[in-house]
């Protein structure tokens, strides 16, 4: 989409991403916009991989660059920056927006009440903002519904106009909605961003190359809406970019950051088999030589899509199993294939050399101590070479969370972060899913079969 440039042009926006000062990585893009902290425990083991894992990945929420990117096109000055004692980006910007999430609740509100009561105006963005929007509004804040994209895109950004969205009567009115079209949106400069910040997997390709963030859809239908976020962020109606404009984006990082390693983050990328059979042959067509991640679910690879996507680069694949019992995964309403075919269609991927990244959820409602040991041991009889052990989370604004929303203990919001317990559990308390996490790295990356991927991992680190 082309913009009309005025030189003349000199309005001042700063894109202020706070997060809280803990021992891991946290990211706000992951679970649906409203993010996650991997705390993997608390034996020597655990804490040094949270410190492991934070160097080896790192992102910010994707439309956090958009909207830079839409302001920049605009010929408007932006900056994106993580420091909120920066005073002097903040006090010469004319507006502020703060991307929200759930795993810096607090500290991002303690922010914001600084900023508003020093009469900054703030725009707030991100969908955990639009569930608790009572939280973050405030005099001189303006809660942005739906995607920013589409505010930023469509918005007159004459000043009178913007400081009509700080009134009571324009925040009570306004309506905001979906991008309906992906490829209007221009690319996220991620040129700038990764000039001052890290941008990295290194468990993809087991290198330390910039990992570029990548979006081919939006949306996802399946029945985990349940309890999952991300159609509270996208909806439930898949959205594609077309093929030529992805095609053409990652050209352009190439080009411009010289890295060919990209991470898509679609909620379910092989959700349209045609579209993505199109999308591998045009990469092999245009022979981009790169190396991307995705995360999918099992029902959608088949042996055909599986080999395209080796052709096409595919380098490593997130798939989520949550549990190795029946009964549990019914009680959350989460449909999986079964465990021999997840054995089969994780074999196919490892023998083409895709690194397959196996993700579990623990203390879900209808687990205890057996299900879950149960698990990890499954986790570890299939031929995965990487695991994930979350927590069950009911997340406000989920139709799920109704159901816990008086069995929830944690009043702390930045501990909703996957990796705490947060609800009164019929069998399991907080402590007992910290011990089961201790328990399932331990097994996993110190078993034999694991060592090598291990190794290159640390090896990432230093190339």
């Amino acid at each position: 989409m082309k913009y009309l440039s005025n030189n003349k042009n000199k309005m001042k926006f700063l894109i202020l991403d706070v997060y809280p000062k803990d021992d891991w990585r946290l990211v706000k893009d992951t679970a649906g916009g409203y993010g996650t902290g991997n705390d993997f425990g608390n034996t020597i083991f655990s804490k040094a991989l949270n410190k492991f894992v934070s160097k080896m990945i790192s992102m910010p929420p994707m439309y956090a660059l958009y909207i830079y990117s839409i302001l920049k096109a605009k010929n408007f000055n932006v900056e994106y920056e993580r420091d909120f004692k920066n005073k002097d980006l903040i006090d010469s910007a004319d507006y502020i927006i703060m991307p929200s999430s759930i795993i810096a609740h607090e500290t991002e509100i303690k922010i914001l009440n600084d900023l508003t009561s020093r009469s900054k105006k703030v725009f707030v963005v991100g969908i955990f903002s639009s569930v608790l929007k009572e939280k973050y509004k405030m005099k001189n804040s303006f809660v942005v519904s739906g995607e920013p994209e589409s505010f930023f895109l469509k918005i007159s950004y004459e000043k009178t106009n913007l400081d009509k969205f700080f009134s009571e009567e324009n925040d009570k009115n306004f309506v905001n909605s979906l991008v309906e079209n992906l490829d209007d949106l221009p690319f996220p400069d991620w040129n700038y961003y990764s000039k001052k910040y890290p941008l990295k997997n290194n468990f993809l390709g087991f290198n330390s190359k910039t990992a570029i963030p990548m979006l081919a859809s939006r949306g996802c239908p399946y029945s985990c809406f349940n309890y999952c976020t991300y159609p509270l962020q996208q909806g439930r109606k898949v959205r594609l970019r077309s093929v030529e404009n992805i095609i053409s984006e990652m050209k352009h990082c190439i080009e411009t950051i010289g890295s060919n390693k990209f991470v898509f983050r679609d909620p379910v990328f092989s959700i349209n088999r045609k579209f993505t059979v199109e999308l591998c042959n045009e990469i092999i067509k245009h022979n981009l030589k790169i190396e991307f991640l995705i995360e999918t679910h099992l029902k959608n690879l088949d042996d055909e899509l599986i080999d395209l996507l080796k052709q096409a680069g595919l380098k490593l694949v997130y798939v989520g199993i949550e549990s190795s019992s029946t009964k549990v995964l019914n009680g959350i309403k989460r449909f999986s294939v079964d465990n021999d075919q997840q054995h089969i269609i994780i074999k196919k991927l490892v023998s083409k050399g895709i690194i397959v990244k196996s993700m579990y959820m623990f203390g879900n409602p209808g687990d205890d101590e057996s299900t879950i040991k149960n698990t990890i041991d499954y986790s570890m009889s299939l031929p995965n070479q990487l695991v994930q052990y979350s927590v069950f989370t009911p997340y406000p604004g989920t139709p799920i969370y109704k159901h816990y929303e008086n069995k929830i203990v944690e009043k702390n919001f930045e501990k909703f972060n996957q990796y705490n317990l947060i609800y009164k559990h019929e069998k399991l308390n907080n402590s007992d899913l910290i011990r089961l996490k201790n328990l399932g790295y331990r097994k996993f990356y110190f078993n034999l079969k694991n060592s090598l991927t291990v190794f290159k991992s640390f090896l990432s680190l230093v190339r």
